[in-house]
């Protein structure tokens, strides 16, 4: 299983990158930047949705997952950009991403091929930019989520849930869950020690778990704060783990097979990391500052 072989994967030499080396590249139809502005308080999105699905079986061992995201603002945007990450069993699987001038609607859908049993997470961040009269510009975000576990058992004809209507269901949703969970903790003990980080002076949140805080504040901000936080997260994801990882020798490295981003909040100061690995096993580390005031 992949999960274990991660585990020797691990055991590869290290390799760090950190969030201010700069690279550019444009894999269409992906924009070579997202923007964080001060946010809009007149603008929000009436609609925003991710949402993954199974679609048919291709054959004996492999099926097909209809993947759409469709957002939708309160009024006409300059511009409107939206970048969604699918994760499998704790690893990025694939990325969707699309930009529009002047309008207030992206509709976006991809066909994704897989096989055997797995936990499917999404995460996408909508977002809008608007200018206005003297160089004014603001922002409007959101951001959706969705998941679906696909059950392929040689007791059970292949089929999906979200939420499990059987025991059988149930226990087969405890199994995967309980994997990630594992896997996950290893990870994020094994990028702590690397990077000589106490664990006891941050809030350890995963990438697919942010969606929450959409209504709650995360831990020592406020809810002001926290949309602040987020809007300049996935600015620096954007532009540092979705366009690509930089290397040492500064090519671009395409984050797809790299684990699920864990954010490392701390409880006093003005800056925050970012720790996963990349598909080949070497951690990375990125760093940005916590800017909780409109510039």
């Amino acid at each position: 299983m992949r999960t274990w072989k991660l585990a020797l994967a691990l055991l590869v030499g290290s390799f760090c990158v950190g969030l201010f080396l700069v690279f550019q590249i444009k894999p269409e139809p992906f924009r070579d930047a997202l923007i964080f502005f001060p946010l809009d308080p007149t603008a929000s999105f009436s609609e925003a949705s991710s949402n993954i699905e199974f679609q048919k079986i291709e054959d004996e061992d492999e099926y097909i997952l209809n993947w759409s995201v469709s957002s939708l603002l309160n009024q006409q945007a300059y511009l409107r950009q939206d970048v969604s990450l699918l994760f499998e069993d704790g690893y990025l699987k694939d990325m969707l991403s699309a930009w529009r001038e002047n309008t207030d609607t992206l509709q976006l859908e991809k066909e994704v091929r897989s096989d055997d049993s797995g936990h499917y997470q999404v995460i996408t961040f909508h977002h809008a930019e608007l200018h206005y009269p003297d160089d004014v510009i603001k922002s409007a975000q959101t951001l959706s989520v969705d998941e679906l576990y696909v059950i392929d058992s040689p007791l059970h004809p292949l089929h999906s849930f979200t939420i499990p209507a059987t025991e059988e269901d149930a226990e087969s949703k405890r199994i995967l869950d309980y994997i990630l969970s594992q896997q996950q903790l290893y990870e994020w003990e094994s990028l702590l020690e690397h990077y000589q980080l106490a664990k006891e002076n941050y809030s350890l949140i995963a990438l697919t778990d942010l969606a929450k805080y959409e209504h709650e504040p995360l831990p020592h901000l406020t809810e002001e704060e926290t949309s602040r936080f987020l809007g300049g997260l996935w600015e620096g994801l954007y532009k540092h783990y979705v366009l690509g990882i930089a290397r040492q020798d500064g090519a671009p490295l395409s984050p797809i097979g790299s684990t699920v981003p864990l954010i490392l909040l701390p409880h006093t100061g003005d800056h925050f990391f970012i720790l996963f690995r990349t598909a080949d096993g070497k951690p990375v580390q990125l760093l940005q500052t916590i800017t909780l005031e409109d510039q």
